[in-house]
């Protein structure tokens, strides 16, 4: 190259030198560009924005697994700190790892993945250091290679995601680490430990590779340093020199293929490794938890420095730019930041909220969580942390201002302790994940982290993680490791186990029977795991409890033996089998005895004990009377005998008995041995001694209750030779026996036969009373003038509880075959209402009474009847409510009418729980029932003791009287409720029918004597219901007295009365004469009403009146403060004339108005 210029010599220089110089510049550009292109020779440092980010300059295609390696050393410590960042196009993260303040996290999709197992922060130092990490999306395998030793952990949470293609990389993030990176490269395919142990520094990356041509570093952040490990290519060390983890097998060795594609094409991809200890993060806390053995405090690992977790709210108000609430959230967390930048302590802000503050669109409410790391007193950081938001709430910028009294900080608390069953968790901080040994297999463990929720910045356990756990589920079992599987049930099983474990270890030993040849060894092991099993709740068997005992049946049947017998016996459980010799039996007796010094019980087959547990003696006829063919006869080879130190799978009560022995069961063989010649005797000691109180002799029939089995006592019967300690029973077939005893003493155990007419006789009754609770309610509801009085509205609240009674009971039966457990409740809960409020009205009736009668003078209550109804009423709603907060499962399903029978019973919704029962029914009454027979009393004095002075009736008449007084009040008062009480012992039968006929029919004779029989109530039936010569005209005689009566009754406020519901109705009968000389509604002045009396008849005299009529306007006033009857105080106030009327007891005796009119 030759540039021409003036001058000879002059120019021959210059162009010498512009072509050296031109020459020189390209060969430095050559050189530059050569040392760039691999960037062997540089580390970069890791920017924090500001014009100085370095970018990835090529495209990344979506990946379902990578492997990252690079070399870093830092320069300082962050609490939060990311070196690299794959944003989505819509600015998501993708892929990103760093520090987030809580451990070291890879974020995948933006899922955070912790890797505290794997690496901590501390890793990262000053001096440079290689690190590979990798991500498989189909396992969730997130692995980690540093110092030669590779770990790995589970991300479920990323299970299916992939990294989208079309994003942006760059070093760093919101929070950059502080330090150089080197030799950053990415592949597509997760390698294997392998692979990485074989790593070069110089392999390239087939995704992204440290070369100058796919990065895009600004020359400030780049630095050239002469020590970084792969500058002496192509002599270059590898990743490490370190020898693999011992311990770990490592996978099938592949040669690395860097031109690969995708796994599709054969490049390998590592395949899922168990993770120990594994952990499941989640989404709901960006926070990741720190590993902790659950004998360890619950602190974070060493690497992890303490920190204290605080929620922070407060309030921002712009000063008019009208920010929206992300501007806020940016401001906001960009202050927070700031604020503790160069504290005393380290803290960090996260999951920032700002929200618009409702009715004020220029107030934010923010709410943030603080992370304040090597704190010791508790208490002063939180004022600490409150104190410096305080006094920096003026700094917070762009037009913000924070109300200083909004601030609030608060300690996040720790996750309490919880136990579930087989694990307990200790107390923990946030963010730590504890570890328990599984449940059970001790050498795997379970994890649980105590995790912070982002919506309310508290602290919550999550779902614990038994991914590593082997289930009972899972147990093979097979005849090779029969022995094997039975030790490790027995261990299970040695602990309380969920009704879900007890049907699995059931289901295992039933599989293990029938697949194992028994021997006793193995038999041992077998019993001694049904023996745990039977240690359980009665919840936790209920489901499974038939099984187990076909299990054991099962069981004995298989047991190989040598020699006459073998017994096996656990705590719970003894076995006991015997050779048997078919042609020369003549009977055998088995016993089960507790030996000295001993907790199982024993079996002995020969001698007679004193006093055993359980003893089965079989007869020498035992195979005489079975036809069995001589195939089968000569398969006869044992006799079995089992003993049940517990009765946990069986039924303890039923059909109001309740079982109060031991259970034994015997076979020969496994044939039915039925209808036996000479029976089979068997004696049970009593598990608590007894009088004897008609113990019942029964067996388990596992036909019964659709296959779940029953007790059943066909064809065994109760021997003479029982007494309070044992039961002795007699049996003609061999099975599983037990002994149920009434242990109330008074429950009657009816036959069939009349179980089905005492039934059928309750059904009648209470449809008949139900009708006519139902006719005497509307009768008084439709004549007005009927219920003016106290009595006829109590009778109506007394007959309208009834009604319902009734109702609800006989919708019951078939409610309660819908089988709806909501349903049954209710219809159980509104039965046990109604029969309360039926008791409670009973009662009230009482108490009217005996005001009517002995509190007489000065007795006006103010809103007397509504008074009664919120006693009547509100009482027994109070009763049933509590028992229903308390425990509504004290109502439901439950049998009756079974008996002792096979029959099927019946279902009705009751009253589960005895003690309920007891105190609310049967205790409430009997307070009721005491309260009438007193009153009852009394008021039957008073009846006999008016009638005595009475000489114009015969013996016969005033007998007759009382008679009809007695049965009004008993059905009045439910005296027949009391019958219950006298079902006791050999007359239980004679009561059950009493009790049965007459409270079902209640109704009915209420009906029949206080309402049909009632004159006052004949007269309103034939005046409006009858036609013809049986209508009451409005101008007969009957009629104008009744209506005159009635007026008069209303305006002197007579229906007021305080008598019964038999008192005081029949107002029609007093005369008008009485009325208007002896009244004592009306105020008495100094010059009174003056009555003399002689033996002839009443003579009267009034000086201040001397109509024969009270108008309505005249007294109505006066009368307001007395509200009893004329007859009453005729009767009770000694100076009125001793009349002779009885109008007072009328409706309780049974006026003479079936024959003839009572007018006087």
């Amino acid at each position: 190259m030759e540039f021409c210029a003036g001058g000879g010599g002059g120019g021959g220089g210059g162009r010498w030198r512009l072509h050296q110089l031109v020459v020189a510049m390209l060969l430095w550009i050559s050189l530059h560009r050569h040392v760039a292109v691999a960037l062997r020779n540089q580390k970069v440092k890791i920017g924090n924005g500001n014009g100085q980010t370095t970018k990835v300059a090529v495209a990344l295609p979506t990946l379902s697994h990578l492997t990252i390696c690079f070399e870093v050393e830092r320069t300082s410590q962050k609490q939060k700190e990311w070196l690299f960042t794959y944003y989505k196009s819509n600015g998501d993260t993708a892929l990103s790892l760093g520090f987030d303040g809580s451990g070291v996290k890879l974020v995948v999709n933006a899922v955070a993945c912790p890797l505290d197992s794997i690496v901590s922060q501390t890793d990262f130092t000053s001096a440079m250091r290689p690190f590979c990490f990798l991500w498989t999306s189909s396992s969730g395998l997130v692995a980690g290679y540093l110092n030669g030793i590779y770990r790995s952990t589970i991300c479920s949470a990323t299970i299916g995601h992939s990294v989208e293609a079309t994003g942006e990389f760059r070093l760093g993030g919101q929070d950059s680490f502080n330090g150089n990176i080197y030799n950053l490269r990415l592949w597509d395919y997760a390698m294997t430990e392998q692979q990485l142990a074989a790593l070069t520094c110089d392999t390239v990356g087939n995704v992204l590779d440290w070369d100058n041509s796919q990065w895009i570093i600004p020359s400030s952040v780049a630095q050239t340093d002469a020590t970084l490990s792969c500058i002496c290519y192509p002599h270059c060390i590898h990743l490490t020199t370190t020898a693999p983890a011992s311990g770990v097998s490592p996978p099938s060795n592949t040669p690395l293929t860097t031109t690969c594609l995708s796994p599709a094409l054969g490049c390998p991809v590592l395949p899922p490794i168990t993770p120990s200890p594994s952990t499941i993060p989640t989404t709901s806390m960006p926070l990741a938890p720190s590993m902790s053995a659950s004998s360890s405090s619950s602190t974070a690992g060493s690497a992890s420095p303490e920190g204290l977790f605080y929620r922070v709210s407060f309030v921002v108000e712009d000063g008019g730019s009208a920010p929206s609430p992300q501007d806020v959230e940016r401001t906001v967390d960009v202050w927070l930041n700031d604020t503790f930048q160069n504290w005393t302590h380290t803290v960090y802000a996260d999951s920032i909220r700002v929200s618009q503050t409702s009715g004020n669109p220029s107030s934010y409410t923010c709410q943030a969580l603080l992370v304040l790391y090597y704190v010791t007193n508790e208490s002063s950081g939180e004022a600490a942390v409150s104190t410096q938001l305080s006094d920096r709430r003026a700094l917070v910028g762009a037009g913000l201002q924070i109300q200083s009294a909004s601030i609030r900080v608060q300690l996040i608390e720790n996750c309490a302790e919880d136990g579930v069953l087989h694990y307990s968790w200790p107390e923990s901080r946030p963010t730590v994940t504890q570890t328990l040994p599984c449940f059970p297999n001790k050498e795997q463990s379970a994890s649980r982290s105590c995790l912070i929720s982002t919506q309310n910045y508290s602290s919550y356990w999550s779902a614990a993680d038994f991914s590593n756990c082997t289930d009972i589920d899972t147990i093979e079992v097979s005849a090779e490791n029969a022995a094997e599987v039975a030790e490790q049930l027995a261990v299970i099983s040695n602990n309380e186990l969920s009704s879900e474990e007890v049907s699995k270890v059931v289901t295992k030993v039933k599989q293990l029977v029938n697949v194992a040849k028994i021997n006793a060894t193995l038999a041992s092991t077998v019993v001694t795991i049904i023996s745990n099993v039977m240690t359980s709740s009665e919840t936790a068997l209920a489901a499974t409890s038939g099984e187990a005992l076909k299990t054991v049946d099962e069981l004995v049947q298989k047991i190989e033996f040598e020699g006459p017998s073998v017994s096996i016996t656990s705590r719970h459980l003894a076995l006991g089998i015997s050779a048997l010799n078919t042609t020369v039996f003549n009977g055998t007796s088995f016993s089960a005895f507790m030996a000295p010094n001993s907790t199982d019980p024993q079996i002995d087959f020969e001698s007679e004990r004193v006093n055993p547990l359980a003893e089965v003696i079989l007869p020498a006829s035992l195979l005489s009377g079975v036809s069995l063919s001589e195939a089968d006869r000569s398969s006869l080879s044992r006799i079995n005998f089992m003993f049940f130190g517990s009765t946990s799978l069986f039924t303890k009560e039923q059909d109001g008995r309740s079982l109060n022995g031991y259970v034994v069961a015997s076979s020969v063989g496994n044939f039915s041995i039925r209808d036996l010649r000479d029976p089979v005797q068997i004696e049970i000691a009593h598990l608590s001694p007894q009088p004897p109180l008609n113990p019942l002799c029964v067996f388990w029939d596992f036909s019964l209750n659709n296959g779940a089995g029953g007790w059943n006592r066909e064809g065994c019967e109760v021997s003479k030779e029982s007494s309070s300690n044992k039961t002795v029973c007699l049996c003609d077939h061999l099975t599983h026996f037990g002994i149920l005893m009434d242990i109330s003493g008074v429950s009657p155990h009816i036959d069939p036969q009349n179980n089905k007419i005492l039934t059928f006789i309750t059904y009648i009754g209470c449809g008949v009373s139900a009708i006519f609770s139902a006719a005497t309610l509307l009768t008084y509801i439709a004549f007005e003038k009927l219920r003016r009085d106290y009595p006829s509205k109590i009778l109506m609240n007394l007959s309208t509880s009834l009604l319902f009674l009734n109702m609800v009971f006989l919708l019951d039966g078939w409610l309660a075959s819908l089988d709806t457990e909501w349903l049954c409740l209710s219809v159980a809960v509104f039965l046990h209402y109604f029969l309360l409020t039926s008791f409670t009205w009973m009662g009230l009736e009482s108490v009217h009474m005996y005001i009517a009668l002995v509190k007489v003078f000065n007795t006006y209550i103010r809103r007397y009847i509504l008074k009664f109804c919120i006693v009547g009423w509100g009482l027994p709603a109070v009763l049933v409510g509590i028992v229903v907060a308390v425990d509504k499962t004290s109502y439901g399903l439950q049998e009756y009418g079974k008996g002792d029978s096979t029959e099927a019973s019946s279902e009705v919704c009751w009253i589960l729980n005895p003690v309920v029962f007891y105190t609310t029914c049967v205790g409430y009454f009997c307070l009721v029932f005491l309260l009438n027979v007193a009153m009852f009393i009394v008021v039957m004095l008073q009846i006999c003791g008016r009638n005595g002075k009475r000489s114009n009736r015969t013996l016969r008449e005033e007998v007759l009287r009382n008679l009809r007084s007695v049965v009004s009040l008993t059905f009045l008062l439910g005296m027949t409720w009391g019958f219950a009480l006298f079902a006791w012992g050999p007359v239980s039968l004679a009561f059950m029918y009493l009790f049965t006929i007459f409270n079902s029919l209640q109704g009915l004779f209420i009906f029949i004597f206080h309402c049909a029989l009632k004159e006052n109530v004949q007269k309103q039936w034939r005046r409006y219901l009858c036609c013809g010569r049986f209508r009451l005209s409005d101008n007969s005689d009957w009629s104008k007295t009744a209506t005159n009566n009635t007026k008069k009754v209303s305006s002197d406020n007579l229906g007021k009365s305080l008598s019964s519901s038999s008192f005081g109705s029949s107002t029609a009968n007093w005369t008008t004469k009485a009325k208007a000389t002896l009244n004592p509604f009306t105020k008495r002045h100094s010059s009174t009403d003056k009555c003399y009396s002689n033996h002839t008849g009443p003579k009267c005299v009034s000086s201040s009146s001397s109509s024969s009529e009270v108008e309505p306007n005249s007294s109505s006033s006066s009368s307001s403060s007395s509200i009893l009857p004329v007859s009453q105080m005729i009767d009770k106030v000694k100076g009125y004339c001793s009349t002779r009327t009885d109008n007072f007891y009328k409706n309780i005796i049974m006026s003479d108005s079936f024959t003839h009119s009572t007018r006087f």
